[in-house]
């Protein structure tokens, strides 16, 4: 994961909106094609009306072809509202819970980003969907056609008109879900006040339901707190055997939680939901849950942008329990591939040796959290085995059993801040061969649940692989160089999946 202080992606793209529709639009469209600049007439003498003939002619033609270019214009409540509706507007108009920094509320408002909006479609930033068509189909991509795509662009190119009121609403396509009643609002224990400039903080905290009983979660949501702060979340189910540690690591520092990174740092790490602006509730298909056993609890990752001030915040997570027999539980698997990096040839450093480095990552977590010996151990790969990965990019793979039978739910994949892709695959190198999630530019804030479309069956003597690869360069430049290796810190690396079934 990123360091505290790494800027990521999604302040950046916000800064690029805010920047580039505060510089306005007509100067600021010069990285797109622009029309030729108009020249004056030269002033010429009178034709005879042969020449006069050829000249109407030619002015004929002009006007065809003008009425080509505007049958060609990108109309905007007929071609853009409709691409915004659908794909921007659930998180940009503040219609679901969660900051907003780009307002995207109006025509008029459109009309003001519309170079930034260009600007990152044109380079798929946005809408953020960074799995590729390798992958199943997913319920919930959220990415862009190229028609669509290439609509935007042009629309932008051909001046942004509004062919509206520019107070036209815009409004999402599809309703963010709420809760309309729940069991139970757990609340954190304890809070975080950050400081305003800090631009990222990893928070982890304890969500307590007390259980006392074996029951199912079958619907949940997350309600952020102060929303202008609060980015992201990554939520975990923890076993009670846990729960001893976690609470010395809570507010250990004199706020509520503890800070947290890779993961939860309490060397276990089942990830059970995910939430960024826009989400709304969650709900297990009919018949299904996510099995809870008694004292097992939440530990919620929550992560702060201080670029405004705001109270303390105390985010809350409200749930709904089915304690009915026949429910079918939601089981979670995961699979690893070895995270192995060492440095490049033009680095050098005593952590540079893997066993310093491995002794160092055990000093820092208090010999938790450290799993890189015993990855490679079960994937079957020794150090050497990479030992030659000295040109600044480092590779991984594993095959394992799925060791269940069932319907797949959903797919997730994990890496950390130099992750470069991200592969699962089902039965490689057969002709059942699926390509489960292809993620070829990993992006550690984009890390979504993938729905797959059509039920995926598997067999627990079906062949899961992971692919990961990675890049030195991305590591932020004040770091003292060293072998990275799978452990839970921001400057250390991970490579694994979870499957969801049934």
């Amino acid at each position: 994961m990123f360091l505290k202080k790494t800027l990521l992606l999604i302040p950046l793209v916000i800064g690029l909106l805010l920047v580039l529709s505060c510089s306005g639009s007509k100067e600021s469209q010069t990285f797109l094609e622009q029309p030729a600049n108009e020249v004056e007439a030269v002033k010429q003498p009178p034709m005879d009306e042969e020449h006069q003939e050829t000249v109407e002619g030619v002015e004929q033609t002009n006007e065809a072809e003008a009425e080509t270019e505007v049958e060609a214009t990108v109309s905007f409540s007929e071609n853009i509202q409709p691409i915004l509706e659908e794909a921007c507007a659930r998180c940009h108009t503040g219609v679901g819970p969660g900051s907003t920094h780009a307002r995207l509320e109006t025509a008029s408002d459109i009309s003001a980003y519309a170079f930034a909006i260009a600007a990152v479609v044109e380079a798929e930033v946005m809408p953020p969907w960074p799995a590729s068509n390798l992958s199943v189909p997913f319920a919930n991509d959220m990415s862009l056609s190229e028609q669509d795509r290439n609509l935007i662009i042009e629309w932008v190119r051909q001046g942004a008109p509004i062919d509206a009121d520019p107070s036209t609403p815009i409004h999402p396509s599809k309703a963010v879900q709420s809760l309309d009643s729940y069991d139970q609002e757990i609340l954190p224990i304890g809070s975080y006040d950050g400081e305003l400039g800090q631009t990222d903080e990893y928070r982890c905290f304890i969500f307590d339901p007390e259980l006392t009983e074996e029951t199912y979660l079958t619907e949940y949501q997350f309600i952020p707190d102060q929303e202008e702060v609060v980015h992201h979340l990554v939520g975990y189910r923890v076993s009670a055997k846990y729960r001893e540690r976690a609470n010395e690591l809570s507010g250990s520092d004199g706020q509520g939680g503890w800070s947290c990174f890779g993961g939860t740092g309490l060397g276990e790490n089942r990830i059970v939901t995910l939430w960024g602006p826009g989400t709304g509730a969650v709900r297990y298909p009919d018949g299904l849950g996510l099995p809870m056993n008694p004292g097992d609890f939440f530990v919620m990752q929550i992560h702060y942008h201080y670029d405004v001030e705001a109270p303390a915040d105390k985010s809350s997570f409200r749930a709904v329990w089915n304690s009915d027999e026949t429910i079918k539980p939601v089981k979670i698997h995961t699979y690893f591939a070895p995270a192995e990096i060492p440095c490049a040839a033009w680095e050098e450093g005593p952590l540079c040796e893997r066993d310093n480095a491995f002794q160092y990552a055990l000093a820092i977590y208090d010999g938790q959290g450290v799993q890189a010996d015993s990855i490679l151990s079960f994937c079957g790969y020794a150090p050497e085995d990479y030992a030659h990965m000295t040109n600044g990019t480092a590779s991984s793979t594993c095959d394992q059993y799925a060791a269940f039978n069932g319907t797949i739910t959903s797919v997730l994949g994990h890496q950390h801040q130099i992750g470069t892709s991200f592969r699962m695959t089902l039965n490689p190198d057969t002709p059942d061969e699926v390509i489960l999630l292809d993620i070829p530019k990993w992006n550690f804030e984009w890390q979504y649940g993938y729905f797959p479309v059509e039920e995926i069956q598997i067999q627990q003597d079906d062949v899961i692989r992971l692919d990961c690869t990675w890049d030195r360069s991305l590591r932020p430049p004040n770091l003292e160089p060293s072998y990275v290796l799978w452990a839970d810190g921001s400057d250390d690396e991970m490579c694994f999946a979870i499957i969801m079934s049934y």
